[in-house]
């Protein structure tokens, strides 16, 4: 598959044009988009950075964001244009630190802030990294953003890109979010749990946005939570992942307002969970919270986390068929 602008084209079906845009996009890709030619220091091919690459989009989606916005001029008429400010942020609390320099020294972009004030720190990319880095990446290998507001930050910014616009005057933004919302496809909870990158992102969001903890009578949970209607299905999605089958007409009832959170403790759900995240590692404070976790969940549920047939069974279950008819409808009338 060969991914251009957001357009897939499968090898054996390429078209005449379809060519030429195979063997054209390093020349428009200069002249468009102002992209470094010189070589990126990762390997897309390689599979550990790719695994890395794909867990950072995973975090990007919790906590993590895309900023755009007018730079400010200095020094400048008051006629003159603003150019606009690209940045991609996450900032995480001061303890994960050298979770951030590792993204920073091993995909060797971006720099760390340190916010006293917050006892936070951010890792920052900026227009260099974005460019020739992250947009190259997820379109080389037709990987999104899987969250809502992240997935419409991200449709901004390849407007942009793609547009050539330099200056902040010269957006629609309007008429750029009805154009979202009109072309950019609501993925359903079957659409994510296909997607070959779906175990490393779910990695990532749960560093972000996943919990490993016992409540007050003892029992152990992996609890996950997000915000927001649009991405009820998301959640929906990684609830389908560790139950099942069995679990598809399940209705996720919102905790409160807005808010959906899943929460898993039964035995058999554990014993995925815990082989999940033994052979797909958690990175920083989350793997730290993991470890201890899981030390207590074996010697309190007398588990034996060498299982290997729990997780092979479980996930050749989940995956959804893709001429499955579900009727999302009904579901999102109900949360």
């Amino acid at each position: 598959m060969i991914a251009f602008l957001g357009y897939v084209l499968p090898y054996g079906q390429m078209s005449l044009w379809g060519v030429l845009e195979l063997y054209l996009l390093p020349i428009i890709i200069k002249r468009n988009f102002q992209i470094s030619t010189k070589k990126n220091n990762y390997k897309i091919n390689d599979k550990n950075n790719s695994n890395l690459i794909e867990k950072f989009i995973g975090i990007l989606d919790g906590d993590g964001y895309i900023e755009i916005g007018p730079q400010k001029q200095y020094n400048k008429s008051n006629n003159a244009k603003s150019t606009i400010r690209t940045r991609i942020v996450l900032r995480l609390h001061k303890d994960d630190k050298e979770l951030l320099n590792f993204f920073m020294t091993t995909l060797k972009i971006g720099k760390l802030d340190e916010l006293k004030s917050k006892n936070q720190y951010r890792f920052i990319l900026f227009k260099k990294d974005i460019l020739n880095f992250i947009y190259l990446y997820l379109q080389y290998n037709n990987i999104e953003f899987l969250s809502y507001n992240r997935r419409k930050q991200y449709f901004l910014l390849k407007y942009i890109i793609e547009n050539n616009i330099t200056h902040w005057e010269d957006l629609n933004l309007e008429e750029i979010n009805n154009l979202f919302k009109k072309i950019i496809k609501q993925l359903d909870f079957s659409d994510i749990i296909n997607l070959p990158y779906f175990n490393n992102w779910l990695i990532g969001f749960t560093m972000a946005e996943g919990s490993f903890h016992f409540k007050s009578n003892g029992r152990g949970h992996y609890s996950i939570v997000q915000s927001g209607h649009e991405n009820y299905h998301l959640i929906k999605a990684i609830h389908y992942f560790i139950k099942g089958s069995l679990s598809l007409h399940h209705q996720i009832k919102p905790a409160n307002s807005k808010v959906y959170r899943v929460s898993f403790s039964s035995k058999i759900d554990l014993m995925f969970i815990l082989n999940f995240f033994e052979n797909n590692q958690l990175l920083g404070l989350k793997k730290l919270q993991f470890d201890n976790w899981k030390s207590d969940i074996i010697s309190n549920y007398n588990i034996n986390s060498s299982a290997p047939n729990v997780i092979l069974s479980k996930v050749s279950n989940n995956k959804v068929l893709n001429n499955t008819n579900f009727n999302n409808n009904n579901e999102s009338s109900n949360e």
